[in-house]
């Protein structure tokens, strides 16, 4: 997700990461599992949505009986 979407989201994650009593180094790691888990979830979203769309022109002509 991209900073846009973490501030209309409401991500309160970030916000608990901020105020845990961590070092800066594992925060900067934590934070960046979180982002890179985001953008696995958002690569598949993705993928499902395509798939999706060609599922539908896919199945246009079995329909046509």
């Amino acid at each position: 997700m991209s900073k846009i979407n973490q501030k209309t989201v409401g991500s309160d994650i970030y916000t608990v990461l901020g105020q845990a009593r961590m070092n800066d180094a594992d925060r900067q790691a934590a934070i960046s599992a979180l982002g890179h888990a985001e953008a696995i979830v958002d690569a598949m979203f993705w993928v499902k949505n395509r798939v999706a769309a060609l599922g539908n022109y896919l199945l246009k002509p079995s329909l046509k009986h």
